[in-house]
Parts: C-alpha cells; sequence; structure tokens
C-alpha cells in the first residue's frame, strides 16, 4: 500500500484510540465486528474501556445510552446497514433522550463483496430523519481526524458514516474541518460537483484529469447541521450544479442540495447522480463502482455531459 492511501475505516481505528488517550469518557461497543469496524486495536490497547456485546446491535444501542448518562462518550460500532436498521431504538432511546452516543456506522456505500444485506445505500436518509442528531462523513483520513477531534468532546447524538474504501489523502496539511461549513477543494467557475465520503476522491482525480479551471468541487463532511448560508454562497457562483454519492438519490446528499435550490429558487441547471433504487450486486469495488457509474470514467464522462 502507498504511503498515503488509506482505508477511512482505518483511520478511524487509528484515530479513536487517539483520541481515548486524552479523553477517559470514551468507551467503544462491539457488535461483534472488531476486525471489520477496525476497534480491535482500541480492545487491545484500552481493554477497560472495551464492550463486546455480540450480535445484538438493539442491546448495544441500549447499554450505550445507560453509560452516555453516566457521563462515558460511547461509540458504537457496526455495520452500517445493521446499526442504521435498529430505527426503534435509535429513535426512542438516543433521539428522545439527547443521549451522547456516537453511533459508527461502517462498510456504507459500495463495499464490495461482503452482499447486498451488508451495504448500507439508505442509511443517510434515516439517520438525518432523527431530532438532535448530527451526521457526519469523512472524505480522508485527515478529515476522520479532524471530526474525530470535534466528535469526541461533542455530547451530541451523533452519527459517524465510515466507508471501508482506500482513499488518497488530497486535503491540504491546513485543513481544518469547521462545524456545519462546507469545504471548497477545487474552486471553478462553471461547474461545481458536490460530494462526500469516498466519492470525494474519485470525484477530485475526475476533475484533475479534464484539466479544466470551469470545474469546482465541495466536500460535504457535516451533513448535519449544513449551514445553509455557507454552501448558498458558493452554489451561486456556479451555472451547473451535480451532486454525486454512494447512497440512493433520495434523502441523502442530493436531497439535502435539491432543498436548498428549490427553497432559494437558484436558477442552475442540477443533477443528482447517486444509486437508484434495488440492491447492489456483489463484487469487488472497482466492478461495483463501474457497474453504478461512480468510477472516474463514469464521473468524467458526466461532468463532459453537464
Amino acid at each position: 500500500m502507498k504511503k498515503n492511501i488509506i482505508s477511512i475505516r482505518d483511520a478511524f481505528g487509528q484515530s479513536i484510540i487517539n483520541e481515548a488517550k486524552k479523553n477517559k469518557r470514551i468507551v467503544v461497543i462491539s457488535c461483534d465486528l472488531k476486525g471489520a469496524t477496525k476497534i480491535d486495536g482500541f480492545f487491545k490497547i484500552l481493554p477497560n474501556r472495551s464492550f463486546e456485546i455480540g450480535i445484538a446491535e438493539a442491546n448495544a444501542l441500549g447499554i450505550a445510552t445507560g453509560i452516555s448518562f453516566e457521563g462515558f462518550r460511547p461509540f458504537v460500532t457496526s455495520f452500517a446497514s445493521f446499526i442504521s436498521g435498529k430505527y426503534s431504538e435509535i429513535r426512542n432511546s438516543i433521539s428522545y433522550n439527547n443521549a451522547p452516543v456516537v453511533i459508527v456506522g461502517t462498510h456504507a456505500g459500495l463495499i464490495g463483496s461482503d452482499g447486498a444485506t451488508q451495504a448500507a445505500l439508505q442509511d443517510l436518509s434515516l439517520m438525518l430523519s432523527l431530532e438532535e442528531f448530527e451526521v457526519f462523513q469523512p472524505c480522508s483520513a485527515l478529515d476522520v481526524n479532524q471530526i474525530m477531534r470535534y466528535v469526541s468532546k461533542s455530547n451530541k447524538p451523533t452519527y459517524l458514516r465510515i466507508s471501508r474504501n482506500e482513499v488518497e489523502e488530497f486535503l491540504p496539511k491546513d485543513y481544518k474541518f469547521k462545524l456545519g461549513e462546507p469545504y471548497e477543494v477545487i474552486k471553478g467557475n462553471e461547474k461545481l460537483i458536490v460530494s462526500s465520503g469516498p466519492m470525494v476522491t474519485i470525484c477530485y482525480r475526475s476533475i484533475k484529469q479534464l484539466k479544466s479551471n470551469k470545474n469546482g468541487l465541495l466536500n460535504i463532511s457535516s451533513l448535519k447541521p449544513l449551514k445553509e448560508n455557507k454552501v448558498l454562497k458558493i452554489l451561486k457562483r456556479y451555472k451547473k450544479i451535480i451532486t454525486i454519492e454512494d447512497h440512493y438519490k433520495h434523502g441523502g446528499l442530493g436531497s439535502l442540495i435539491t432543498d436548498i435550490i428549490a427553497r432559494n429558487n437558484l436558477k442552475v441547471k442540477f443533477v443528482n447522480h447517486g444509486m437508484k433504487k434495488g440492491f447492489i450486486d456483489s463484487d469487488i469495488p472497482k466492478n461495483q463502482e463501474k457497474n453504478y457509474k461512480l468510477d472516474i470514467n463514469s464521473i468524467t464522462n458526466l461532468i463532459k455531459k453537464t
């Protein structure tokens, strides 16, 4: 593996250990997926602050809620499709009580050969609908570290969407995550590509491949809260807006941007590019990206045609 490439889930596993060494409130709750969610290192280094609940996500959420009431900051980790599926427990135990629990959903988006039931493609639509919750999706290792610094100190119910994709670090070394604010990775003057999570890397490489100063790239790591005035100021500079995400087109990033465009009556051409209805096939990530038009060549062609 190249030095500047790391999976987003590996970055999370490293980051939570670093933050926990500075913050004794942090504890981790596993649902029998320590290796896959990359918290096995936490269990080895901080065993007294690690809890294995087994394949029982609903119980894990209840336990996390109780622990949070005692002053701790519990991180519950599982596959995003499994943990977001326990919507009733999340809504009634965490959201209703404004409990300071962090839900970490890994294996979001196009996850590869694990299968259709493991791939979370509708989790954002569920989690964004919950009262009190903040929702974040980092796009790189540096973004993970920045978001984790905030999340670890926060007392808000939080959903952290983590992918298994290996991504190249493209953010500048002085990058700072700011709550609710978008980050303009590349400034353009005609077409703006808006993305989040590992898709930002693919969009970045597509734009660089086109070698045109017309195309801009906006990373939105903070999906909720999201400062509309900051987004709107950037959108107004462009004639065409394209949202790209590894989530169903309804209920995710595309819907957030659609809402801002509609409510502010922006006169722009808008394309919402993401997953369509149905479950995905089980295949290696590169094939999945190609099949669902989320690979570099497909994104490059989409930008050209828009």
